[in-house]
């Protein structure tokens, strides 16, 4: 494995992805019920905080792409070699699988303690194996997984009041 950074071309091709996916979340969320027959606050509407987020991920899109292209960018990325197409598939299986086979089937903070826990040990792996540090890696994913899952839980089930499954 290498420490190359992506080129000006694949960050921006990666820019233009990001824009679309936050302009995506942006519209989903303001298509959202805004509870009119509550009399909900606006800060308590359900598409307040996607949204928001969906900004920010369109707004670092944009970053993204004013950097590649002061960079020099232009034209189709050359593609990933094989190694990066199966980090893609990891990734895809992974999310794929915490949104369709834990979330909602299990316990969210146990899904999302599942979910980052395995993420990291699966991408970290090949560094830990080679400095030797394979335990040490396995317990620093499960510190990883349990904090981000208490932090994701707490904060949408106090701060924003979202029930979670």
């Amino acid at each position: 494995m290498t420490d190359e950074r992506p080129s000006p071309r694949a960050d921006l091709w990666s820019a233009v992805f990001w824009i679309v996916l936050g302009g995506a979340i942006v519209v989903a969320s303001w298509r959202m019920d805004r509870l009119p027959h509550l009399n909900a606050p606006a800060y308590t509407v359900p598409g307040l905080v996607p949204g928001l987020l969906g900004a920010v991920i369109a707004l670092f899109g944009v970053l993204l792409g004013v950097r590649a292209a002061r960079q020099g960018a232009g034209g189709v990325p050359g593609g990933f070699d094989a190694d990066g197409w199966r980090r893609v598939g990891l990734v895809l299986a992974l999310c794929l699988g915490y949104a369709v086979g834990l979330v909602g089937n299990a316990p969210f903070w146990l899904g999302t303690f599942l979910f980052v826990s395995l993420f990291v040990l699966i991408f970290e792996y090949p560094q830990r194996k080679e400095r030797g540090q394979v335990v040490r890696g396995a317990v620093m994913a499960l510190v990883y997984g349990a904090c981000t899952s208490a932090v994701v839980s707490l904060v949408f089930e106090r701060v924003f009041l979202v029930r979670l499954p």
